[in-house]
């Protein structure tokens, strides 16, 4: 009789003996079992398997359960452990114990739970390693005379587990919730993969097949896998992935084709929230990927979109189609984008490198160079950029005119633009993005002509508009600045130079305006002046600083400005934090004229005349104001009303630009004083304030006085006693 025939003889005359109970738990020692299953995995995997507790059933069929089980991490990770789970139940083939092999069937899994991890050198904690032979009698054999028992799994079924993955390497953590894996032909050649999971808003499933799993060392690893996304139960996307890794456990050697499509980018961000996507939609994709370890290489390339946010590129700008396309590795990625930019209607079209030349300056920017022919058009206008970039050894052209050029809302706008320079840079690409000035005049040479026929920007507008630029010797010079100022400047001639000097051991940087005219609002967003009037300001005068940044330059500050402005508004709200509260001023004023002088010295701007006129107000003072925190030390002496209907008191107001203190200020006997009537009247301070301003420079003339008187003057009065 055969030893199998003896074997089933055997257990099945246990069963009798156990009354054929269901439950035959005495088939063999479980502790036995559970060191041959510990010996396996270590014999195969380098890892230690935990169990705290195991049973051994007979009927209905051989079957194990296992309690508390652990796989361990490789050596140094925060987790001791990559895979738990509460509890792994089995059906058991007997025969193959007799052959040293554990063979188990229908795996299931009770809330598992995976953590994938890979270091920054590419060690990945799910390729296991077995152990160095210990040699002797070959496969399966061990010193001594002991064989070593092997472990087999057929299959493989897991429910409402969970996993997570930190990728140190390509910086990609997350996690999802794994409501069910089927994994089935573990034993053969193919492996069959059904996975459904969760995170968020997110479902996803994949399925598919593999090469046998484990993968085999130094056998080809087929793959044929197709990935659905739902976000907000929706069907979002869809991608397959085919194709051969020749070493899979080394991480090498791959060409895989890539297929896929998503409805909104976004989406992926229910399985990846942290992934800070674009707002791009109607997503195509074709790719093909060769190489092997950390240097994927594509050898074909399709990329298709439908309208996208570019503003992360430029502010406004919006593309209502992107491509990118190269047949084989050895062809330039065609790069095509038709859009606007604010309501601008612009096209992109160009080439960039090979595909191998950008994915190399992809993957090392700093040494990799991409050549680059980019034109940015208008109708049959276009602005070309020709060269090479990065790699340290960019050199660009750019040449060309368009009709019209917006850099969005609130930016300049040009007509009639036209550009034509050269530049070359040393400079690694990580410097050029981060565009510091020091750094990039250390490294580049540049010449660059500019002209406009018309310069908008929000209140202001230039005309023949000109400047040259240039880079040389660490020094970044323009000069001229030139153009004609247009509606209260007209005629007047605007112009101005800037030099940036990085040739020392602390840059240096001169402005001079003689003058220039720029809108309030970028003043104030710029510099942290506070909203106080509203229009088109005159600058004149000369400004060093040494430093690389602007909180350098405010603490280096030195030179002379004037502001002056005439026309435009001035707002009430303002005016009352400077003033007091109660003042007889709500919204905006009509403003007639609006002077101040400084000198500055490290970081002190120190104000020998300010004055302000506007319907019902006039104001004179004097006093400083700190560049590095706002700190006011003001002296002003406002005059609420007209002629002998006007009052006024001196204030002082010290506190910050952001939170002014004001208080009404005692003269030199130490009294309060209030002046009502028209004894004190200055008259008209405009022509000298604006004279003073100015510099002597031209300038437009305010508006004459108005002949009216309001009241009002007791709440002003309050507002300051408060």
């Amino acid at each position: 009789m055969k030893f199998k025939t003896k074997l089933g003889l055997g257990v099945g005359g246990i069963a009798v003996l156990l009354g054929g109970t269901v439950l035959a738990s005495a088939f063999m020692d479980a502790d036995w079992m559970r060191t041959r299953l510990v010996e396996a995995v270590e014999h195969q995997t380098g890892r230690t398997l935990r169990i705290d507790s195991l049973h051994v059933w007979l009927l209905p069929y051989p079957w194990i359960s296992a309690q508390g089980v652990g796989l361990s991490n490789t050596p140094g990770s925060a987790n001791k452990e990559m895979f738990t789970a509460k509890e792994v139940r089995a059906r058991l083939a007997i025969s193959p114990l007799f052959h040293h092999r554990v063979v188990l069937d229908d795996v299931s899994l009770s809330d598992p739970h995976l953590t994938l991890e890979r270091t920054p050198d590419g060690t990945a904690n799910w390729i296991l390693t077995p152990p160095a032979s210990s040699g002797g009698a070959g496969d399966g054999a061990a010193s001594g005379g002991h064989q070593h028992w092997n472990l087999a799994v057929a299959a493989l079924h897991l429910r409402d587990g969970a996993a997570s993955w930190n990728d140190e390497r390509n910086h990609i953590t997350g996690t999802a919730d794994l409501d069910r894996v089927d994994l089935t032909g573990l034993d053969g050649t193919m492996a069959k993969i059904d996975l459904r999971g969760h995170h968020g808003n997110g479902i996803f499933t994949v399925s598919g097949t593999t090469g046998p799993l484990p993968p085999i060392d130094g056998q080809p690893w087929p793959l044929n896998l197709t990935a659905t996304l739902s976000a907000d139960k929706r069907k979002a996307g869809q991608i397959q992935v085919g194709g051969v890794v020749a070493d899979p456990l080394h991480d090498a050697g791959y060409d895989i084709q890539i297929n896929g499509t998503i409805d909104q980018l976004r989406d992926l961000q229910t399985i990846f929230p942290n992934a800070g996507l674009p707002d791009v939609t109607s997503v195509s994709l074709q790719a093909g990927v060769t190489g092997s370890g950390r240097t994927p290489s594509l050898r074909m390339l399709h990329l298709r979109t439908g309208p996208a946010s570019l503003d992360r590129l430029m502010t406004g700008l919006k593309a209502s189609a992107i491509t990118l396309d190269a047949d084989d590795n050895d062809q330039r990625v065609a790069i095509s984008m038709n859009g606007q930019l604010d309501t601008q209607p612009v096209t992109v079209h160009g080439t960039l490198g090979t595909l191998t030349q950008t994915t190399q300056a992809l993957r090392a920017p700093d040494t990799a160079p991409m050549p680059v022919t980019l034109s940015l058009g208008e109708g049959g206008s276009s602005i070309t950029v020709d060269g090479v970039a990065g790699g340290g050894k960019t050199s660009l052209d750019v040449h060309g005119a368009l009709p019209t050029m917006t850099f969005g809302p609130g930016k300049p706008s040009f007509q009639g633009l036209k550009v034509d320079g050269h530049m070359t840079s040393s400079a690694p690409l990580s410097v050029l993005e981060k565009a510091d000035p020091a750094s990039l005049l250390k490294t580049s040479e540049a010449t660059l002509d500019v002209g406009a026929q018309r310069m908008s920007w929000q209140s202001v507008a230039w005309e023949a508009l000109t400047a040259h630029v240039v880079v040389s010797g660490q020094k970044l010079t323009v000069d001229p600045l030139h153009g004609n100022g247009t509606g209260n400047t007209k005629g007047i001639a605007q112009s101005g130079q800037i030099v940036y000097d990085a040739s020392g051991p602390v840059p240096h940087l001169t402005i001079t305006a003689a003058p220039f005219v720029l809108p309030t609002q970028m003043m104030q967003s710029s510099t942290g002046m506070p909203p106080l009037v509203n229009g088109s300001m005159q600058v004149v005068g000369t400004v060093t600083a040494d430093g690389s940044r602007f909180d350098e330059w405010e603490q280096t500050a030195t030179g002379h400005v004037g502001l002056s402005m005439v026309g435009g508004r001035v707002d009430g709200k303002a005016l009352e934090a400077i003033l007091g509260r109660n003042i007889p001023m709500r919204g905006t004023l009509a403003l007639r004229c609006f002077g101040a002088h400084m000198q500055l010295t490290d970081g002190l701007a120190t104000i020998g005349r300010l004055g302000l006129e506007s319907d019902l107000l006039s104001l004179t003072g004097h006093g400083t104001v700190k560049l590095t925190n706002g700190a006011l030390d003001l002296h002003l002496s406002p005059r609420i009303g007209v002629g002998g209907a006007a009052a006024s008191s001196p204030v002082a107001v010290t506190g910050t630009v952001d939170t002014p203190q004001p208080r009404l200020e005692p003269g030199a006997d130490g009294r309060f004083a209030i002046s009502i009537g028209g004894a004190n009247d200055p008259g008209d301070q405009c022509p000298d304030l604006l004279a003073t301003a100015r510099e002597g420079t031209p300038g437009p003339a305010a508006a004459p006085p108005p002949a009216n008187k309001a009241g009002g003057i007791m709440n002003m009065l309050k507002g300051l006693l408060r």
